[in-house]
């Protein structure tokens, strides 16, 4: 059934309400996103791979949530209840993060993508069952309901970036925890204005009785039970790829097979959603760099300073949500205009647009790499018009495939259809963070030594050191403890560089007194070396944190800089007159210059693949449309 009041737009109060929640919904998750890499690289010593890895599996999981969210929710728990539980997860993960650990910060996002998988799906299929079938306002409502999603991504991007980067990552992330309470508060006490969409209430399945406890309660603590299993796969991110295929195959199947029951024409629907599934993951993959390769690109190779105010390199993401709400009123108006003259493009070629305008945006940066500045930073135009037409490109895609899921799908599987098509992001994010990889540098942590793998637990067990490990404070604000012996070199070695650097020595100087590691982790395995380190990395943050204060845009090397920029520094055969810094500045140029190399080099291949693709799916547009039985 239909809400039947509406406002003067012409679209269903319950729109609204939903649109507001949305929105703080992805305040919380855009805000964990922007920070996610730059916190791994810089706080957690992580190399660009491991953390691309990391971030791709996180969002992977994300995505893959609603699979079961979704199910769960057409099956036994009503989408209203599905969209609370997830609420209230979602917001008591971004909360354990301020644990100030690793640990804590596993486990919270484990509890962000549960909780996650019950709100993303389902909020978005009561939007869609807000409209009744052959309403023509159900693009435009869909792509009012993605500004919303782009408002609250757009407060992340510029609020959350601006506060985890000038003022620590822990107050960036709290913050997020905040929208997602306010996102939970707004659903629940607009819940009058959504309420004649069908399918809220838990359905007599959910209420059946499983020993002392009904079905629902059964499902939600059950809940709990995943978060250890997120754990898991995120730290041991190589599983990802099993898991992914075989949910992608599970749910391609279930859905071809639900709409077979339907009837022949339902049955090929379910195929024509199955691959546009796969053209989607295409999309993504290439999309998501925003928040990895994309970020560390704009870190290291672009130029972000404005009327002498540099911009945090994860504020760069905010185009696009920026761009999305500027254009995305234009492109709902469009589609109902295109579609009353009948010239609206099909889905497919839709689809086909999207990829091409990516693909173009992807080799904007090799028109920025020909126009570099001094320094081998490209203008940071680059970005702005890349991100323009990344932005244009899912305006094409992203709002027309949610409306696409609602219309191919049967009623009766509605949840299942957009979870799997939800999965497709997953996919598509683990794969981002692989393609990520390429563009990668490491450290340490990377190399084939296996005493670097040793971590602080295993060292102490090997030595006559009985000291309990726990016991030991972090050697960086809210990083972890039980480092390898391979990171605790790097800050180290980052520590006696800083401390020298002040005395100018000459390169030469500096390479005749540089101290050699330790011959074993046991050498370093002692508590007051430990906390002599951590005293010493205390005292240059301390010093960087008032220069800062004075000048905003000082010049600070910081550990995540000079990790990316020092791995071969000392293996150089710079003049020995050289002064220290004047060899590692023109280390820094050196590696600098590769940097921007790799990077564009990178983001070419994947323009060029994508044109490609395009022109692949306006070719098979007709057979498409064909599967599709008439919907656009």
């Amino acid at each position: 059934m239909t809400d039947s009041t509406t406002v003067p737009s012409g679209h269903p109060k319950g729109l609204y309400t939903l649109f507001f929640s949305e929105m703080w919904e992805r305040f919380c998750f855009y805000g964990m996103r922007v920070l996610l890499t730059l916190y791994l690289v810089k706080s957690l010593m992580k190399g660009d791979a491991e953390a691309s890895l990391i971030y791709g599996a996180y969002t992977a999981l994300i995505y893959a949530a609603p699979v079961l969210g979704g199910r769960m929710a057409d099956k036994y728990l009503g989408y209203r209840y599905a969209i609370l539980l997830g609420a209230v997860m979602m917001a008591i993960g971004e909360f354990l993060i301020l644990g100030g650990t690793e640990t804590f910060m596993l486990y919270g996002m484990g509890a962000l993508i549960v909780g996650n998988g019950y709100f993303k799906a389902n909020i978005s299929t009561i939007v869609g069952k807000l409209y009744e079938d052959g309403d023509t306002r159900r693009d435009s409502g869909f792509t009012i309901f993605y500004i919303g999603i782009n408002v609250g991504a757009l407060l992340a991007t510029t609020v959350v970036a601006f506060v985890g980067e000038t003022y620590g990552f822990q107050y960036g992330f709290g913050l997020a925890g905040f929208g997602m309470l306010l996102g939970l508060f707004i659903f629940w006490f607009g819940r009058n204005n959504y309420a004649a969409a069908p399918g809220l209430n838990i359905t007599e399945d959910g209420m059946k009785a499983v020993g002392p406890l009904k079905m629902y309660q059964a499902i939600s603590i059950g809940s709990l039970a995943l978060i250890p299993l997120c754990y898991f796969l995120i730290s041991q991110n190589h599983w990802m790829s099993y898991l992914l295929i075989v949910l992608f195959i599970w749910v391609a199947f279930s859905l071809i097979k639900v709409g077979f029951k339907d009837g022949k024409e339902w049955g090929q629907r379910m195929i024509a959603l199955c691959i546009f599934m796969i053209i989607n993951i295409v999309f993504w993959a290439c999309f998501e760099q925003a928040g990895t390769s994309l970020t560390l690109f704009a870190d290291r190779n672009v130029s972000r300073e404005i009327l002498g105010w540099t911009m945090p390199a994860s504020m760069t993401q905010f185009f696009n949500p920026l761009f999305i709400i500027i254009f995305g009123s234009f492109f709902s108006v469009m589609w109902v205009r295109l579609t009353k003259i009948g010239r609206n493009p099909s889905i497919p070629m839709k689809f086909a647009l999207g990829i091409l305008q990516l693909g173009l945006g992807f080799l904007v940066t090799k028109i920025g790499f020909a126009m570099q500045l001094e320094g081998f930073l490209v203008p940071l135009w680059t970005l702005i018009f890349l991100y323009l037409l990344h932005t244009t490109g899912e305006l094409f895609l992203s709002p027309i495939g949610l409306s696409m899921v609602t219309k191919l799908s049967p009623k009766h599987a509605a949840g299942t259809a957009m979870g799997g098509w939800f999965l497709s992001f997953a996919i598509a994010n683990f794969l981002g963070g692989q393609i990520a990889t390429l563009t990668g540098a490491e450290g340490h942590g990377a190399e084939e030594d296996k005493e670097l793998k040793i971590t602080v637990q295993q060292g102490l067990a090997k030595t006559e050191n009985s000291e309990e490990f726990s016991t030991w404070p972090p050697l960086i604000e809210n990083g972890k403890v039980n480092i390898t012996y391979g990171e605790y070199l790097e800050l180290k070695e980052f520590v006696e560089f800083r401390e020298v650097l002040k005395e100018e020595p000459t390169f030469g100087q500096w390479s005749a007194t540089k101290s050699a590691p330790a011959n074993s982790p046991g050498d370093w395995l002692q508590e007051d070396n430990w906390n002599d380190l951590k005293a010493r990395i205390a005292s240059i943050r301390a010093s960087d944190k008032t220069l800062l204060e004075a000048n905003a845009n000082a010049d600070v090397l910081d550990f995540g800089t000079w990790k990316y920029f020092f791995s071969d520094f000392s293996k150089q055969d710079y003049s020995a007159n050289l002064t220290l810094g004047a060899a590692f500045s023109e280390h820094r140029n050196v590696v600098q210059e590769k940097s921007l190399q790799k990077y564009v080099g990178v983001f070419g291949n994947i323009g060029f693949v994508l044109l490609g693709f395009a022109l692949l799916i306006a070719v098979f547009n007709k057979p498409l449309n064909k599967l599709m039985h008439g919907v656009r």
